[in-house]
């Protein structure tokens, strides 16, 4: 029989003494392939910056055609005089299209050769440091919990911390930009905005620490499942469960938490956009803001949908990402007398 020692001290870890035992026991694993993650930033603000930039062109062309092809005072500055200002305006939109493209293909292939061989490194890492740290005076762990989290944990960081960066990276950056655009045309839509956003930003935060918490306890008892599967087919006189930990009920409630999160998140922030162009058809009326304006914020608004739905659920999956990255550091941690089985 195996003999586990459970921490006394692990209920009391605070979420920043969890993400600090995260950098600092995984963190090394990363460190080489770092370059890679500064390249998908880079990537990500390339494609951000395109996507500024797409509503301005269209800005352009609504001007033009109000003042019957008469140059607004920043198409002057920023569009050629040779030529037709609305040949220039669809060139831009056309180069803006491939230079969005481009870079979104190298940062979710940068992200890839950051993710992928961090994880893989780290399971192999801390494989190798549980067979050379081996010793009979110390406690003994369970095979199953060492198993879980080698392959299971391993395996969905690999696979959900790619979507996670990419996202986060991109819209999150893109949601920042349009927060910028918005207080440069008024300073009152950008403070809405922020508020709104804030507010969303606190309701994912809220559902990431509920979805780790119970991917916590469910891990744990995956764990167990496995432990004592292996021990029905090794030791005499114990019985086969026959369970599969992925099919508990814990796995809906995590979902429901995840959906109702995100549903949360992408109401506020909905709420958010209208309001803003609701105060924004109000300010062109007042006449502090003019047409141009309108449609730029309008589609601004339009091209958050997206990346606020994205990160609103992304942000939720952070929880059981982070449960993973947790027990894999409480894994690689020198003492190992201090993995327990959550």
């Amino acid at each position: 029989m195996s003999v586990t020692v459970r921490p006394v001290s692990l209920a009391r870890r605070t979420r920043r003494d969890r993400l600090s035992a995260i950098v600092t026991n995984l963190g090394p694993y990363a460190r080489p392939h770092r370059r890679q993650l500064v390249k998908a930033l880079v990537a990500s603000l390339f494609v951000v910056a395109a996507q500024l930039a797409f509503p301005w062109p269209l800005k352009g062309l609504v001007e033009l055609t109000l003042v019957e092809g008469q140059r607004s005072p920043w198409l002057s500055d920023f569009v050629p005089s040779v030529g037709q200002p609305v040949v220039w305006l669809t060139s831009a939109l056309v180069a803006l299209g491939v230079i969005c493209g481009l870079a979104e293909h190298w940062q979710r292939l940068a992200v890839a050769r950051f993710v992928v061989p961090s994880v893989n490194d780290a399971r192999v890492g801390i494989f190798a440091q549980l067979v050379q740290t081996a010793s009979p005076t110390e406690p003994h762990r369970d095979p199953g919990d060492v198993l879980t989290r080698v392959v299971g944990d391993t395996a969905r960081l690999r696979i959900g911390m790619k979507g996670v960066l990419v996202h986060l990276l991109q819209h999150g950056l893109f949601i920042v930009g349009v927060c910028a655009v918005l207080i440069a045309l008024d300073a009152r839509l950008g403070v809405v905005y922020l508020l709104g956003l804030f507010t969303a930003l606190a309701i994912a935060a809220w559902g990431t620490g509920k979805t780790a918490a119970m991917a916590r306890a469910r891990r744990g008892r995956e764990s167990r499942a496995v432990d004592q599967t292996l021990r029905a087919h090794t030791e005499p006189g114990v019985d086969l469960v026959d369970k599969d930990p992925d099919r508990e009920r814990p796995v809906a409630v995590i979902t429901q938490v995840k959906g109702l999160t995100a549903f949360a998140v992408q109401g506020v922030l909905a709420l958010t956009a209208c309001s803003v162009l609701l105060l924004a058809v109000r300010y062109a009326e007042a006449g502090q803001l003019n047409t141009g304006d309108v449609a730029l914020v309008s589609s601004y608004l339009l091209m958050l949908h997206y990346p606020t739905m994205r990160t609103g659920r992304q942000i939720t999956r952070l929880g059981p990402q982070i449960t993973s990255a947790e027990r894999l550091a409480r894994l690689a941690e020198p003492s190992r007398g201090r993995i327990d089985q959550q």
